[in-house]
């Protein structure tokens, strides 16, 4: 194998990105594998570039702006449509260029990947996308909230990439030192206090914490991403960060009869594993494409790893064709919270409790970007006094839920400003609950929009799943009004993210009965 390093290909504005050809034999016109990297061409990526072109193809990596050697400054996500034009219009006018040209992205290499193709529809012919979405907005500010806990550890281990010299090793985040400063108020001096430096992705965020700005419309590559007719093999996992929004990119290309394939297995983000299977479907995928024409028509499209079963599934589709709604409601009597599938047929007496930002109630478990807790078990956060649960009676046989989950709830809060964290578990016949899949919400005044009671209807979009809940085992959700510092605390006040300091508590009521029925909502496999 032959690798030609650390050649500097021209951008529109002069600015030159350091690229590597990676081929086997000479310089044969054969497919090209662009692999458009943050983290800088070697060690693992390195390694996985390695691996394609030992297949027979040629790999083009290179570090993207401002990090690995080269030139301009990093503005995470932003530079990536042009920059990846640019460089795909090099690769088509070299003489070894064979022809058909994919990509491989894991993370942000698979949103550059996207970036990429918004405008370039005939000159991409496939693309291997491993845990990554299209429009970064959705998990930065994730259902209207800010991604704390992850944006901070990102933003430290870029900022440590865009330090160093190239060919030095990646270093991960002290994640300890972080959670330390966790709780630091105000947000806008996280980035100083992680990094030693004011970082402007981070400025940029934090001052942009409404998800309906314009400011963030340059990132949004969505729509394309469900128009492009090249092929698309996609691979997520059950607890990656970016998991909804890669569902809802495979539904939207799925819609528009976009030929799509979509694996889901029991990975975290920061999985070898699951970057391993990704790889590996990729080259199988890519090398369909160059022998038949078509993409890997021998299997379903959607494979699906059915947790606690052990299993994998194969459907045509998401969701499944053959799941029945499952709804569970929101029951209460006597102060205790019950989930039942009958629903109420009176009024029943309201749950609530106060949340305190000063004393936030923590995320125990869930999906996150730089490491994966295996501790999965919430009773700590059961027996919190600032949150509800609401408990099944035991399954009598198993169950499988496959597909999304939802929670439909009618609150009342004594604050326009707040958040609705849930939390649906599994319950062993010890009584201890283990996650299985969470959603939250950030509230803001007039969204949604309030009765002249106070009430306001919502609803919580959830992990989707797919998980066996045993016979005997019970199906509990838990409701809070927070998860810090995975999603950044609420303090109540309203004031800028990037600035706000005081605190007040939220008085919280989860109105029940038969005028409000809420209800957690799975779908349940025959």
């Amino acid at each position: 194998m032959f690798t030609d390093e650390d050649i500097a290909v021209p951008m529109r504005d002069g600015v030159q990105l350091l690229t590597d050809h990676i081929y086997t034999e000479g310089k044969p016109k054969a497919p090209v594998v662009l692999i458009r990297s943050s983290y800088g061409r070697g060690a693992l990526f390195g390694m996985m570039a390695g691996l394609i072109a030992e297949r027979g193809f040629q790999v083009i990596a290179q570090s993207v702006r401002g990090t690995g050697g080269s030139g301009g400054v990093m503005d995470p996500m932003r530079q990536e449509q042009d920059d990846g034009q640019d460089t795909v219009k090099w690769i088509r006018n070299q003489p070894w260029f064979g022809g058909q040209l994919y990509t491989f992205g894991v993370s942000y290499l698979g949103n550059a990947a996207w970036a990429l193709t918004d405008g370039l529809t005939e000159q991409v012919n496939g693309l291997g996308q491993v845990m990554t979405l299209s429009n970064f907005r959705d998990e930065l500010l994730s259902f209207g909230g800010y991604t704390q806990q992850g944006t901070l550890g990102w933003t430290t281990l870029m900022q440590s990439m865009v330090d160093s010299v190239p060919g030095q090793r990646m270093q991960r985040p002290d994640h300890k030192a972080l959670d330390a400063i966790q709780n630091h108020l105000p947000l806008g001096e996280l980035d100083k206090k992680a990094t030693g430096k004011t970082v402007s992705w981070w400025q940029d965020w934090v001052n942009h914490d409404d998800p309906e700005d314009p400011w963030w419309r340059k990132i949004d590559h969505s729509s394309s991403a469900a128009e492009l007719q090249a092929p698309t093999n996609m691979l997520a996992g059950w607890q990656d960060i970016f998991l909804p929004f890669q569902i809802r990119d495979f539904v939207a290309r799925q819609d528009n009869g976009r030929p799509t394939y979509l694996t889901i297995g029991p990975w975290h983000h920061s999985s070898i594993k699951g970057m391993t299977a990704g790889l590996r479907e990729s080259i199988r995928f890519y090398q369909s494409l160059i022998r038949t024409g078509s993409p890997i028509e021998e299997r379903p499209a959607v494979r699906l790893y059915l947790q606690e079963a052990g299993q994998w599934l194969d459907y045509p589709c998401w969701p499944p064709p053959d799941v029945k709604p499952a709804t569970f409601y929101l029951r209460s009597a006597a102060n205790v919270g019950r989930l039942e599938t009958t629903p109420p047929d009176g009024p029943e007496p309201s749950l609530g409790y106060t949340y305190n930002p000063a004393d936030p109630t923590p995320s125990m478990h869930g999906p996150s970007a730089m490491s994966a807790s295996k501790r999965r078990d919430m009773s700590e956060l059961r027996d919190r006094t600032d949150t509800l649960m609401f408990t099944s009676d035991a399954l009598n046989v198993n169950t499988d839920v496959i597909g999304p989950v939802s929670v439909d709830l009618s609150i009342r809060s004594d604050r326009p400003h707040t958040d609705f964290f849930v939390c649906l578990c599994d319950v062993d016949k010890k009584g201890r609950p283990t996650q299985v899949s969470d959603g939250y919400l950030r509230l803001r005044p007039a969204c949604p929009e309030a009765t002249a009671a106070g009430v306001r209807n919502i609803h919580i979009e959830c992990w989707p799943t797919a998980w066996r809940f045993k016979r005997s085992h019970r199906i509990a959700l838990i409701v809070a009004s927070g998860a810090h510092p995975r999603y950044s605390r609420n303090l109540g006040t309203g004031e800028p993210l990037a600035t706000a300091v005081a605190m007040v508590t939220a008085s919280q009521e989860i109105l029940m009965g038969t005028e409000y029925a809420p209800r957690l909502n799975l779908l349940a496999a025959p």
